[in-house]
C-alpha cells in the first residue's frame, strides 16, 4: 500500500508532541494523513474527506460510447495506492480502456483484455491520443463545479412551481 500518493492535507498540521523524545516537534506527516475509513466520518468532514469523483456523462471530457464507464481518476487513485511504477496492471475487463489509460498515466505496464471489438478499438484510439498528448482527461483532484443557483439550468423549471 502506498499511502503517500492519497494522503489529504492533515486537519491540525500545526500540532506538536507534547512529551517523549519529540517533545515541541510538528507530530504529523508534512504530506498529509491516511484518508479515513467512510465508517469514520463526521458530518463536517465528509465533504472535504470523501473523494468527490463525478460520473462519465454527457459532457464529461472522457466520454465515449461505452453504457458504464468510469473516470481515469478513479483508477489513478488505485493505481497510485496500490502498485509502483514499473508494475504491472491488468484489467480482464478492460473496456475503452480506462484503467489502461491511468496505469500507463503513472509509468506501470498494462494488460486488459476485451470480448467487445467496438471497445477494443476505442480504447486503442484512447491509447494513442493519451500518447500523443490529445486525450481529453478530467484531472485528478478537479473540484466538482457546484451551481450557485442563478444558472437558469440550476433554477426550478416555471411549471414545476404549481406542483411543488
Amino acid at each position: 500500500f502506498n499511502l503517500d500518493p492519497v494522503r489529504i492535507p492533515a486537519k491540525y498540521p500545526g500540532k506538536r508532541h507534547f512529551k517523549g523524545k519529540n517533545i515541541g516537534k510538528p507530530s504529523g506527516n508534512p504530506l498529509g494523513k491516511n484518508p479515513s475509513d467512510v465508517w469514520e466520518f463526521l458530518a463536517q468532514e465528509w465533504d472535504e474527506l470523501l473523494w468527490d469523483i463525478p460520473n462519465v456523462k454527457s459532457n464529461h471530457p472522457e466520454k465515449t460510447i461505452h453504457p458504464c464507464q468510469y473516470p481515469i481518476e478513479l483508477v489513478e487513485r488505485c493505481v497510485l495506492a496500490l502498485t509502483n511504477e514499473g508494475d504491472w496492471v491488468f484489467d480482464p475487463f478492460a473496456g475503452v480502456g480506462t484503467s489502461l489509460i491511468a496505469s500507463i498515466m503513472h509509468n506501470r505496464r498494462v494488460m486488459g483484455s476485451e470480448k467487445k471489438a467496438e471497445y477494443v478499438k476505442i480504447a486503442k484510439e484512447r491509447i494513442a491520443a493519451y500518447l500523443q498528448g490529445n486525450l481529453k482527461i478530467r484531472p485528478l483532484g478537479k473540484p466538482i463545479h457546484q451551481p450557485n443557483g442563478k444558472e437558469k439550468v440550476a433554477q426550478i423549471p416555471e411549471e414545476w412551481h404549481n406542483n411543488i
